[in-house]
């Protein structure tokens, strides 16, 4: 993404309609209701605690600012509450704020949550650090969270855009967080395909080189994937974000491509998909366990990637590609770095449905019966929601629902139903509602 606030990034379009939407009914509906206005969301999250509760994400007061506010409110018995569930201090300039949040699996019993956001003052980089942090619910109330929480990581950024952010535990109890290139157009340090440290340096070929004058970066263009549940005692080198020796407040789980220190010493152990531009908003599939994440295109395309469940780290192609295409040059049929893997969508720019920057959704598991299965997502520019029915095809086309309102997508949520919710940038945040599908057992929570 380039622009947060004017504009939230592009994707591209390989889209041919082949089957009418269903529910033919499908809308969205304002949500709490149709005067509420919430400040820069960006996530709709619930925890799976009885409570009937649904937390959205504001990503800053003041957009533009280095220093500044985000929050995150609690929507309860159909009202926002007037205080605020946590509030962070943040940078928001460009792309920056608070983005992800993360109840802990066992949030019913440990009260426990995690979020990302970008940190306010200087940084391991040269811009404002992204810090992923774990929060506990206050003792006495459950509707307010302790103010003061613990880091897990801090990455260095180079930039103000381009951050990711997204943050969701996957169905192995691991926690992933989306990360940006770091900004820098056409990513020409090299970020996204180097797995170890490097230098700022202009020069994608020096992956693993840290000698010389500057910050080190790291873990920029990936998905990290952590063990929060468990901590390592004393670091090894292939341990980006922690001290060589040191004790670190997460492990490395099984399958993420480079733990084995042995066998990897140079690269970094926290990294699980890696070859990303900026990997906005993602979502895990809740029956499925599959990842599906929209990733920002540059000026041409935009790209829907598929992670399915069980699989290995993977390389999703940037800077070689750039969605199906080579980068630059735009020409159809990249295959990218040996082993990386093809987009299952992308869209062009320059054609319908004009799009500049996607806002990755999820596969629909909620109460409208029709829609179980299929992927929705958005753009940033178009506003348009985007539903791709057959999720089991290779190459993934896509329809335009008809009639919703004038949106500037930030992003969407599930509730602990499976309700879906896509928030805009003007503040206003919908519900996928089909009246003739209106099962009110089931959206109770009474499967």
């Amino acid at each position: 993404m380039r622009r947060i606030g004017i504009c939230f990034a592009v994707l591209a379009a390989s889209a041919s309609l082949h089957a009418a939407i269903a529910p033919a009914d499908l809308e969205l509906v304002r949500w709490p209701d149709a005067s509420t206005t919430f400040t820069e969301p960006v996530a709709i999250r619930a925890p799976d605690d009885g409570s009937g509760r649904t937390f959205v994400v504001e990503r800053c007061d003041n957009p533009g600012s280095s220093n500044t506010t985000g929050h995150i409110r609690v929507v309860k018995n159909g009202s926002v509450l007037p205080t605020a569930f946590l509030s962070v201090a943040v940078s928001c300039s460009s792309e920056q704020g608070l983005l992800g949040l993360a109840f802990d699996p066992q949030f019913a019993s440990n009260g426990t949550f995690y979020v990302t956001y970008t940190a306010t003052g200087s940084g391991l980089g040269d811009s404002e650090d992204q810090v992923l942090a774990r929060y506990t619910v206050s003792a006495g109330n459950p509707d307010v969270a302790n103010p003061t929480g613990t880091v897990i990581l801090r990455v260095p950024d180079i930039a103000g855009n381009h951050n990711g952010g997204d943050l969701h535990f996957d169905h192995q109890g691991y926690l992933d967080w989306s990360m940006g290139d770091g900004g820098v157009q056409n990513d020409p340090n090299g970020f996204a395909q180097c797995t170890g440290r490097k230098k700022a340096d202009n020069n994608p070929a020096t992956c693993h080189s840290t000698s010389g004058s500057g910050p080190t970066y790291y873990l920029l263009g990936k998905i990290i994937r952590l063990d929060v549940h468990a901590t390592t005692a004393s670091a090894p080198a292939n341990f980006c974000g922690a001290t060589p020796g040191q004790p670190a407040p997460y492990a490395i789980p099984p399958g993420n491509p480079f733990r084995d220190v042995a066998q990897f010493p140079q690269e970094c152990a926290e990294i699980f998909n890696w070859g990303f531009r900026n990997p906005y908003r993602f979502s895990v599939d809740r029956e499925t366990g599959d990842l599906l994440i929209g990733d920002v295109g540059q000026n041409a395309w935009e790209e829907v990637d598929l992670q399915s469940a069980g699989s290995a780290g993977q390389n999703f192609q940037w800077n070689a590609c750039e969605g199906r295409h080579t980068f630059p040059g735009g020409t159809l049929g990249c295959s990218g770095p040996a082993g990386s893997v093809v987009p299952k969508l992308d869209y062009a720019h320059a054609s319908a449905p004009f799009g500049c920057a996607v806002s990755g959704g999820y596969v629909y598991r909620g109460p409208i019966a029709p829609l179980r299965g299929q992927y929705v997502f958005s753009d940033y520019c178009t506003g348009d929601i985007y539903i791709v029915a057959n999720t089991a095809a290779t190459v993934w086309t896509f329809e335009t629902l008809a009639g919703t309102p004038g949106l500037n997508t930030y992003g969407f949520g599930e509730d602990a139903q499976g309700n879906l919710y896509v928030a805009s940038s003007g503040g206003e945040i919908y519900r996928f509602h089909s009246p003739s599908n209106d099962d009110v057992i089931f959206a109770n929570g009474f499967d």
